[in-house]
C-alpha cells in the first residue's frame, strides 16, 4: 500500500485570486473554509477569472482571522480590506450569477467595486456567496456521502486534488514546468512510491484511518494552465496545454478534455485535515465524464 501524505492545503478565498497556504482546515460542506467565498462578475454578471483577466493572478489575498479581515494586495495599488465574515449590513443586493451550469445566489460587495474596477481596468464587481442560499451539488454525486456536498463559487465540487507524482511526471513532458499552483488544488497529496495518475482509480480514500474523502470525477484543464503566474500573463504559444493534450485525453467519455487532478467530497462533514496528515487509498473505481461538470 502507498504511502500518501497532505502535503499543501489551500484556499483560494476569492476565485481566480491568488491562494492562501493553511496549516488545518475543519472540513465543511463547501469544503474547506474560506475557499471561494467570493468572486469577480463583468457589468453583464458573468464571472470573471484569469482566462479573462490573467493580471488576477497577481492579486495577493491575506486572511487575518484574529481580526476578522480580508485583504487584497497588489503592488500597484492601497490594499482593499473587508470583514471576512459579513453580515447582512455589509452587504448590497441579493442576486443570481451563473457558474458554469449552475445559477448560485450571490450578495454585492459595493465597497470593493472601485478596487477591482481600477485593478482590472474595467466595470468589475465583486460578489460573496449568499450563505442563506446553498449550493448542492448534482452531478456524480457518490450514494456513500452521508452529508450533502455543496460549494460556493467552486467550478462544482468543494474539493480539487492533485498528486505530486504526476505533476513530477507532467514535468518530464513540457517544456516548461507547472506547479500545483497552475492546477488550483485544495489539497495536494505527496508520496514516494506512489506511481503517476494513481488519483484516477480512486474513489475513497480515508484521513488518519479515521474519515473518509470521497473522489468523484477528473477535473478537465483549461487555458490557465498556460499562466505565466509571476508576470499575470499568458504565454501566447498555448504551451504546456497543447502539449498536454497530446497525452492527458484519457477520460473514456470525454477523450477531448484535457484531465489532471480529482474533484471530491467530504464523506461527512466535522472533521478536521491537516498538513501531515495520513491518507490510505480504501475504495477504487471507474471514473468517466459522463455529465457536463
Amino acid at each position: 500500500m502507498d504511502e500518501l501524505t497532505v502535503a499543501e492545503l489551500l484556499v483560494y478565498p476569492v476565485k481566480s485570486c491568488q491562494g492562501v497556504s493553511l496549516a488545518s482546515s475543519p472540513m465543511t460542506a463547501t469544503g474547506l473554509k474560506y475557499d471561494r467565498h467570493w468572486m469577480l462578475v463583468d457589468k453583464r454578471g458573468r464571472f470573471v477569472t484569469q482566462r479573462q483577466c490573467p493580471r488576477l493572478a497577481l492579486i495577493r489575498v491575506e486572511i487575518d482571522e484574529a481580526g476578522g479581515e480580508i485583504s487584497l494586495h497588489t503592488d500597484e495599488m492601497p490594499a482593499l480590506r473587508m470583514p471576512l465574515n459579513p453580515g447582512d449590513a455589509d452587504l448590497g443586493e441579493r442576486l443570481q450569477v451563473r457558474v458554469w451550469y449552475d445559477m448560485v445566489a450571490a450578495r454585492h460587495c459595493p465597497q470593493a467595486d472601485a478596487w477591482v474596477t481600477q485593478f482590472v481596468g474595467k466595470p468589475t464587481r465583486l460578489l460573496y456567496k449568499d450563505t442563506e442560499r446553498p449550493r448542492l451539488v448534482s452531478r456524480y454525486v457518490p450514494k456513500d456521502c452521508v452529508d450533502a456536498p455543496q460549494s460556493r463559487f467552486a467550478d462544482v465540487f468543494p474539493l480539487h486534488i492533485t498528486c505530486s507524482p504526476s505533476l513530477a511526471d507532467i514535468n518530464t513532458r513540457v517544456d516548461r514546468p507547472l506547479t500545483h499552483a497552475h492546477f488550483r488544488p485544495n489539497i495536494v497529496l505527496a508520496s514516494p512510491t506512489a506511481r503517476a495518475y494513481d488519483e484516477e482509480e480512486w474513489t475513497r480514500i480515508d484521513v488518519n484511518g479515521s474519515w473518509s474523502i470521497m473522489v468523484t470525477s477528473r477535473t478537465p484543464r483549461c487555458s490557465m494552465t498556460n499562466m505565466d503566474l509571476k508576470a499575470g500573463a499568458m504565454y501566447e504559444d498555448k504551451e504546456p496545454l497543447s502539449t498536454l493534450r497530446t497525452f492527458r485525453c484519457v477520460d473514456p467519455a470525454k477523450p477531448a478534455f484535457v484531465c489532471f487532478g480529482m474533484q471530491a467530497a467530504p464523506q461527512r462533514v466535522g472533521h478536521t485535515i491537516r498538513v501531515g496528515d495520513s491518507i490510505v487509498v480504501r475504495e477504487r473505481g471507474y471514473h468517466a465524464l459522463t455529465e457536463p461538470l
